[in-house]
C-alpha cells in the first residue's frame, strides 16, 4: 500500500477493510481460547524464555526488557515487553502518523516519503556543520559519513566547496540522494540496497540485513509472511502495508540521519500474535551497519478490558566495536540499548494506555 495512507489523520477504505478483518480474527481468537486464557503468557514464556516473575512483571504493569545472545561481534541484541492497555489495532492506528508516535526529545526531525518519492518528502531535512564538513573530505574508502562511492564521487565532483552557498548545495544534494535511493528501493527492493563506501572493506546492507533476518528465528516463528515480505519487498504476496520514513534522531550524543521501512502484517489466525511490524534500517549516515526491529501485537485474553503485548525484538550491527576496547564498549552499547528499549516502551505504555 502506498505511504501517502499514512499521512492522513483518517483511515481510507482500505485500510478499515484490513482492521475489520483483524478485528474479526480476534473475536475468533478470543472465541476459540475457552478454557485456557493463557495463551498470550503461554506464547511469551516458550517463545522468550520468560519466568513466572517476569510475567508478574508484566502483568503488574512493569518492562521486562534484556539483552539477547549473538555469536556477531558487531551485533547487539535486544529484547523489550510491556503490557499496555490497548488493543493491536488502535496500536498500529497511532503508528499509522509515524512522526507523532516517534515524537521524543531526541527524534530532531522526521517525516515520511510519498510513493514515488520526491523533494518535498525531505525539504525539512537539515545536515549539521560536521557532516558537511566531513562531506567536504570524504574520500571512497575514507570518509565520515556512511555513503556510497558514487555519492562520495557526486559530491566531490558538483559542490564548488569554495562557494558561499556549499552547505545548501551540500544540502540539495544530500536530498535528491536519499529521494532516489528511496525511489530505486521501492521498484526494486533488496538489490537496490546500498553499499556503503566509508571505509574498507565497504558494508553490504543487503548481505548484513538478510544475515540479521536468519540470525534468530525463534522471534519469527508464525510470522513466515512477514519475514518473506521484508526479504522479497516490493513484491507483496501477503497484504502488507508499508511505509518509508526518514528520522534524524540524536544516537550517542550524536545527531544520525536514516530511513526506515516499516512493513505491517496480519499474522495467522492460530499464532496468539494479532499483528507483526517489521522495522528495516535501509540507511544510516552514521554507526550503524544494518538494524531490524520486529514487533509483535499479542492481545491478553484474560483481561476483561482491552489489553496487548507488545514484544519488541531488535537486532542491529553497530561499527563501535573495533580494536582492543571492542568487547568493553559491545557491552556498553548492549547496556544502554536495553535501557532505551525500557524507556520507549515505557513512554507507549503511558501514552498509548491513556488515549
Amino acid at each position: 500500500m502506498k505511504s501517502e495512507f499514512f499521512k492522513t489523520s483518517r483511515i481510507p477504505p482500505r485500510f478499515a477493510v484490513f482492521f475489520v478483518s483483524i478485528a474479526a480474527a480476534g473475536i475468533t481468537c478470543l472465541t476459540e481460547a475457552g478454557p485456557n486464557q493463557d495463551s498470550a503468557r503461554t506464547f511469551l514464556t516458550t517463545s522468550f524464555g520468560l519466568s513466572g516473575t517476569d510475567v508478574a512483571r508484566l502483568d503488574a504493569g512493569q518492562v521486562v526488557s534484556r539483552t539477547l545472545d549473538s555469536d556477531h561481534a558487531r551485533e547487539v541484541a535486544t529484547l523489550g515487553i510491556v503490557r499496555i492497555a490497548t488493543t493491536p489495532e488502535q496500536y498500529v492506528t497511532r503508528l499509522a502518523d509515524i512522526t507523532t508516535f516517534k515524537r521524543t526529545d531526541n527524534v530532531l526531525q522526521i517525516g515520511t516519503f510519498s510513493d514515488p518519492p520526491h523533494a518535498g518528502d525531505v525539504a525539512a531535512l537539515t545536515l549539521d556543520d560536521a557532516d558537511v564538513r566531513q562531506l567536504q573530505a570524504c574520500q571512497v574508502d575514507d570518509c565520515g559519513l556512511r555513503i556510497s562511492a558514487d555519492a562520495i564521487r557526486q559530491f566531490s565532483r558538483m559542490v564548488d566547496w569554495r562557494g558561499g552557498d556549499a552547505t545548501s548545495r551540500v544540502t540539495r544534494l544530500m536530498h535528491q540522494f536519499l529521494v532516489d535511493y528511496v525511489a530505486r528501493y521501492q521498484e526494486s527492493g533488496a538489490p537496490a540496497l546500498m553499499q556503503y563506501a566509508d571505509s574498507s572493506p565497504n558494508v553490504d546492507i543487503r548481505t548484513e540485513f538478510a544475515a540479521l533476518v536468519d540470525g534468530d528465528r525463534r522471534p519469527w516463528r508464525h510470522l513466515d509472511d512477514l519475514r518473506e515480505h521484508v526479504l522479497e519487498y516490493p513484491h507483496d504476496r501477503v497484504g502488507a502495508t508499508d511505509m518509508i520514513y526518514w528520522s534524524k534522531e540524536r544516537v550517542y550524543k550524536r545527531p544520525v540521519i536514516s530511513i526506515t521501512h516499516v512493513s505491517i502484517v496480519r499474522a495467522a489466525d492460530y499464532a496468539p500474535v494479532r499483528l507483526a511490524i517489521a522495522s528495516k534500517q535501509i540507511y544510516a549516515m552514521h554507526y550503524f551497519d544494518a538494524s531490524l526491529g520486529l514487533t509483535l501485537l499479542v492481545p491478553d485474553p484474560s483481561s476483561s478490558s482491552p489489553a496487548t503485548f507488545v514484544v519488541y525484538v531488535n537486532r542491529s550491527r553497530i561499527d563501535l566495536f573495533d580494536g582492543a576496547l571492542g568487547r568493553v564498549a559491545r557491552r556498553i552499547v548492549s547496556g544502554k540499548a536495553r535501557s532505551l528499549v525500557a524507556t520507549e516502551l515505557i513512554r507507549l505504555q503511558r501514552e498509548l494506555g491513556s488515549s
